[in-house]
């Protein structure tokens, strides 16, 4: 290996030597390495034929679940940058980070597009760049497991070096309006590598993510399980319950979580 591996790599590496073993899951789906990596290049495929290119910002809106580990190896995947709006914004300030980083598409949860049709008119999207995932397709978008679905397998012909952006994290905005943290491939996969060096994590942890996916600390330790080939469970609900989260750290056999 002569440069560091993206998160896509990771998962497309672990695809390989262990195709079988569980990668991430929520409450309601499940995925294996094989299957993560398949439905990676279908999910970078079908956005590229958006008409999307290398280096154009995706918006992501979404509660915790599975699905982020999709977009965020997906984006990756095709060179894109992902852009995590946190879901407790308000439509005007969701306009403000998706106009801020010139978001060319939106990838939303059906219980939180409304607060994207709001705002519609104010985004300088491709056609067909508003795509919703979960129970019910949002009048207007285009549906998330369709994109998937008619999307080829094959690895996209694009060419992600590691100093490439792959995500911008934008700041609370507690002071003043929400700032945009740029992050690299190579920034990320270091402070992974880093992380599981300095806290001895190995392929055989199982990781509870409880903090918010839009946020850096889940942003940050999924990627150092992802590239050790263990596993992630996502704790999708809305709201914290203890009582729920001991039973989760031991019904998965969890050996890591990180709280507040």
């Amino acid at each position: 290996m002569n440069q560091l591996l993206t998160l896509s790599d990771a998962v497309a590496t672990h695809a390989r030597l262990s195709p079988g073993k569980l990668a991430a899951r929520d409450s309601r789906r499940r995925l294996t390495f094989a299957e993560w990596n398949d439905r990676a290049s279908r999910l970078a495929n079908g956005l590229l034929g958006l008409g999307l290119a290398k280096g154009d910002r995706v918006a992501l809106l979404a509660y915790n679940c599975v699905e982020w580990m999709e977009m965020y190896a997906a984006l990756a995947r095709a060179g894109l940058v992902a852009v995590p709006i946190n879901f407790r914004l308000t439509p005007p300030e969701i306009a403000y980070i998706a106009q801020h980083s010139e978001a060319r598409a939106v990838i939303a949860q059906d219980l939180l597009a409304d607060r994207i049709d709001a705002v519609r008119g104010e985004l300088a999207l491709v056609p067909g760049g508003c795509i919703a995932f979960g129970d019910t397709l949002p009048a207007g978008w285009t549906g998330y497991e369709a994109l998937v679905e008619s999307a080829g397998s094959a690895l996209p012909a694009v060419d992600v070096r590691p100093a490439d952006p792959c995500a911008l994290m934008y700041t609370s905005g507690t002071t003043g309006r929400p700032k945009g943290a740029v992050r690299s491939h190579e920034g990320n996969t270091l402070i992974a590598l880093a992380t599981a060096v300095e806290m001895g994590f190995t392929r055989h942890d199982t990781a509870l993510l409880v903090m918010p996916m839009c946020h850096a600390n889940s942003l940050y330790f999924s990627h150092t399980f992802v590239h050790l080939g263990a596993t992630c469970v996502i704790d999708d609900r809305r709201s914290f319950d203890p009582e729920a989260l001991l039973a989760t750290l031991a019904a998965e056999h969890v050996t890591f979580t990180s709280l507040v």
